[in-house]
């Protein structure tokens, strides 16, 4: 009987959950499912149904509802005053994202790599470095 180790070693990659949907597609989906999450994590943090939830908001549980199952399509507006009531700070970022080619390495400082055979088989690799760019 092959072990969850063995299974995952031996998974074949994937991408059927994705297939036929733009990066912009799938970005928006993963940032909707974050927002969702947070504001029922907070709703249950805060000891509250759906229904005492949407009476503290100011809205219908049906609401609620669509908040936390992903099926709303929030505003800037909607969301900054959800955070008020919950007491969370909204950040937006447009910055572009950093990627190694944005920098020139001038000098590598350190560089430390360790291998070791842990236990159950698996390779472990630990990579430490520095540079100036």
């Amino acid at each position: 009987m092959m072990g969850i180790a063995e299974k995952i070693a031996n998974a074949k990659e994937t991408s059927w959950v994705t297939e036929g949907l733009s990066d912009a597609e799938v970005k928006t989906v993963m940032e909707l499912a974050k927002i969702s999450a947070r504001i029922e994590r907070c709703r249950l943090e805060m000891g509250m149904t759906q229904h005492e939830f949407a009476k503290y908001m100011g809205v219908t549980q049906g609401m609620v509802s669509k908040w936390e199952n992903r099926e709303y399509n929030f505003t800037i507006r909607s969301l900054n005053e959800i955070c008020q009531k919950i007491d969370l700070e909204l950040t937006v970022s447009l910055d572009k994202p950093c990627s190694r080619v944005d920098y020139k390495i001038i000098k590598w400082e350190k560089e430390q790599v360790k291998s070791s055979v842990s236990k159950n088989g698996w390779c472990k690799v630990s990579v430490n470095k520095e540079a100036i760019a």
